[in-house]
């Protein structure tokens, strides 16, 4: 493993890379909050494949300092991931993300589709309308200041309503490796409420969508772009108890996208990477035979 890290802004930009250094190379991309754990059994699964993994850790969710409101819309996370992954001399890649870092990798496939070999989005953000109802109440600044605050350990009852499906929602041990991990420090905090703050819905429009559960992707919704990623290899996997992003954007996805892989995993919910790593990684591994790779023919 090696760890380097790319300032840029006032930030400071830790990067995990394993791997050969000649590529292919993959970028994963971890959800809110999250760091290169989050993404372990994928970053393996690519490795075995013979990709150089980089993940990219946002300012606040590796390093100090936190990101500011200011920088934190999507677009201009997907430009510090740009110039990130510009510093490492990747031209081309592969572009993993989950939740979070799924809206920064549909962001830059839009923006720059030439440096995306192939995508694979894992319940990514900005595809529909549904999230945690609990979402409106964080975008309100005194009582998102408190909701969203730092903690040293989770709770296994927060995991299970809203994070783990049903397929693995009973199972204490993984609970438990979960919980070992769950921390939020104050600068992890601050670039959380950075990034749901910078992009929430104009305030006419949260108080129009304030009687319905979600509607706050609007702020920062890529729906109506999808089909312009015909041309980009693109996996996307889903769990059917997913209840940050609803299952249903799935659906959306396979219409907008017919050329798009796309799977959904029963019982599982929001942390699919760790749920059904072997599952993920096998379609993960299908992906790249048929799509990503030209594989010479027997004899």
């Amino acid at each position: 493993m090696r760890e380097s890290i790319v300032e840029h802004a006032g930030y400071r930009i830790r990067i995990k890379s394993c791997g050969p250094a000649l590529g292919p190379h993959a970028v994963l991309l971890p959800g809110m909050g999250a760091t290169a754990v989050a993404l372990a059994p994928q970053a393996r699964a690519l490795r075995a494949l013979g990709y150089a993994t980089h993940v990219i850790e946002l300012p606040g969710f590796g390093l100090t300092p936190a990101l500011r409101k200011a920088d934190a819309r999507f677009s201009q996370l997907a430009d510090m991931v740009l110039h990130v992954v510009g510093e490492l001399g990747i031209e081309r890649a592969v572009f993993l993300g989950h939740s979070l870092g799924g809206g920064i990798a549909l962001q830059i496939a839009l923006r720059k589709p030439a440096a995306v070999a192939g995508l694979v989005l894992v319940a990514p953000a900005g595809l529909g309308r549904s999230m945690l109802w609990a979402y409106k109440l964080y975008c309100v600044p005194l009582i998102g200041r408190a909701l969203l605050r730092p903690y040293e350990r989770g709770t296994g009852a927060f995991l299970r309503r809203f994070l783990i499906g049903r397929a693995r929602r009973d199972d204490d041990h993984f609970i438990a490796q979960l919980l070992r991990r769950d921390r939020r420090s104050p600068a992890t905090t601050r670039s959380i409420r950075a990034i749901v703050w910078a992009n929430q819905p104009p305030r006419w429009r949260r108080l129009l969508l304030l009687p319905f559960p979600g509607g706050e992707q609007v702020g920062f919704t890529l729906r109506g772009n999808v089909a312009a990623l015909r041309d980009i290899p693109t996996l996307l996997l889903w769990g059917t108890d997913d209840r940050v992003f609803t299952v249903r954007d799935a659906e959306f996805f396979r219409l907008a996208n017919p050329t798009a892989e796309v799977h959904v995993a029963r019982g599982i919910g929001h942390m699919l990477p760790l749920e059904a790593p072997r599952w993920a990684n096998e379609h993960i591994a299908w992906f790249d035979a048929l799509h990503l790779r030209q594989r010479p023919v027997a004899a």
